[in-house]
């Protein structure tokens, strides 16, 4: 070997040496000023306070401020194209429900990001599960009372449901799918309105996240006649899944995760990823979600890519089939 070879070969591998100790100096002092947590929905809701949570214990953690910056709009794509965008830094991340990052990849015919490619899976956070429920006047407490009534008197029930394209009114589409049967769906802008008309007798029963219909089961003034995760769940220990009842293949749950934009190092995604474990781990987080309608999931950045993935190979033949379309 010449000694010029040598030489060359020496400078790469010295410059690979500087190279890497940069970047392990970069990730071991990361962060060095305030992070930036995009949640994509507005203040106040579930999503929001679990964010929140999640803030200030890596605020404890890492020893640098976690800010939460709410950035709603387009059903959550505007605050989620925003973490898209940005750098691979570890200074903007992204809390936020399923929505933005799988089901609307199918619901609009435009996206401004490719969640696949341009964000950076970290950790699943909390199911939101979600209930189906019936006026107590109605002639069916049970999914197998319902479906029956329903295959008796086709397009006769008439079920409120959130926005189109949410959780809860595609676990109602798949519950059709699944059963053949049809209701008549009534979409609301949100649930205050949805539950309103459904306690005034204006629709016969509807679906939403269980911390809205709640209080009006506990006091009798609704029945629930199931529960779309795929175990029962500790705010409705009495109420069986849909799936227990006879319904095959379902599951249909919202879910809050951690991510960030796409190219962000290995070892601040370890870091995250082990620390959001070690907060849904927390005595304190296992008592501020229930009431939030909320149960921990947890798991590696791997979990999270498959659910992700698994989420738009479930909705895609749903959302075609029932022609659904936000935009």
């Amino acid at each position: 070997m010449s000694s010029i070879t040598r030489r060359q070969i020496g400078g790469l591998a010295l410059g690979a040496g500087i190279a890497a100790a940069s970047r392990g100096a970069s990730a071991q002092s990361w962060p060095s000023r305030p992070v930036t947590i995009i949640v994509p929905w507005p203040a106040g809701g579930s999503t929001d306070v679990l964010a929140r949570s999640v803030a200030n214990y890596f605020a404890e953690k890492f020893g640098q401020s976690f800010v939460i910056d709410n950035r709603s709009g387009a059903n959550g794509n505007i605050g989620t194209a925003a973490v898209a965008r940005s750098a691979p830094d570890g200074y903007t991340l992204l809390i936020t429900t399923n929505g933005p990052i799988t089901n609307n990849t199918l619901l609009f015919k435009s996206m401004p990001y490719n969640p696949a490619t341009d964000l950076t899976p970290i950790a699943a956070l909390a199911e939101l599960p979600i209930v189906l429920a019936a006026r107590s006047q109605m002639p069916y407490s049970t999914v197998q009372e319902l479906i029956a009534y329903a295959k008796a008197n086709p397009d006769k029930v008439n079920c409120g449901t959130p926005p189109l394209g949410s959780a809860a009114h595609l676990a109602v589409e798949l519950l059709m799918f699944r059963t053949g049967i049809r209701l008549n769906l009534v979409p609301y802008r949100g649930s205050a309105p949805l539950t309103n008309d459904l306690l005034a007798g204006a629709v016969d029963m509807g679906i939403d996240l269980v911390t809205t219909y709640l209080p009006h089961i506990e006091n009798g003034t609704l029945k629930a006649l199931g529960v779309t995760s795929a175990a029962p769940i500790p705010q409705l220990p009495r109420t069986p899944p849909v799936q227990a009842q006879g319904v095959a293949d379902f599951q249909a749950t919202g879910w809050i995760s951690l991510l960030g934009p796409a190219h962000m190092p290995e070892a601040m995604i370890g870091e995250l990823n082990a620390a959001a474990n070690r907060y849904l781990a927390l005595d304190a987080t296992k008592a501020l979600l229930p009431p939030l309608g909320l149960t921990p999931l947890g798991g590696t950045p791997n979990d999270l890519t498959r659910r992700m993935a698994a989420e738009i190979a479930l909705w895609r033949p749903i959302i075609q089939a029932a022609g659904i379309s936000i935009d």
